[in-house]
């Protein structure tokens, strides 16, 4: 089991995943201890371990190197309903950019993203409110 009261780090899981329905392992101390297809998130840090990112840069094949970390709120059941997530779309592909980055309003690359005040993975991806 795990602790609510600590920081959990998550990371999608391409082995067991699928793109229709994407599937996230929840790591606490090291070990996994649970894998969602939804989770809600507050107080959020964007993790990436640049060792990694040039590994996949160099091999071309990736691996879990970017983490959405931070502590589990509830269920996500009641926000994403209607498929709604927070108003700020975030991404992270290690071929372009070295940071997490949210998207504007016409899905174009804003700005990196550091921190978000809550944080929604799910299905459609990862969505936040309160970037920073």
């Amino acid at each position: 089991m795990f602790n609510r009261n600590k920081p959990v780090w998550v990371y999608r899981n391409l082995k067991h995943g699928r793109k229709t329905r994407p599937l996230f392992s929840v790591m606490q101390n090291g070990k996994v201890v649970r894998r969602v297809h939804r989770i809600l998130l507050a107080d959020v840090r964007f993790v990436v371990r640049e060792a990694g990112r040039q590994k996949v840069l160099q091999e071309g094949r990736k691996n879990v190197h970017a983490f959405v970390v931070g502590k589990i709120v509830g269920s996500a059941m009641g926000i994403d309903r209607n498929d709604k997530g927070f108003p700020v779309r975030v991404l992270y592909n290690p071929y372009n950019d070295a940071n997490f980055v949210a998207l504007n309003t016409t899905g174009q690359l804003a700005f990196p993203v550091h921190t978000a005040r809550v944080v929604l993975i799910n299905e459609q991806g990862i969505s936040a409110a309160y970037v920073d």
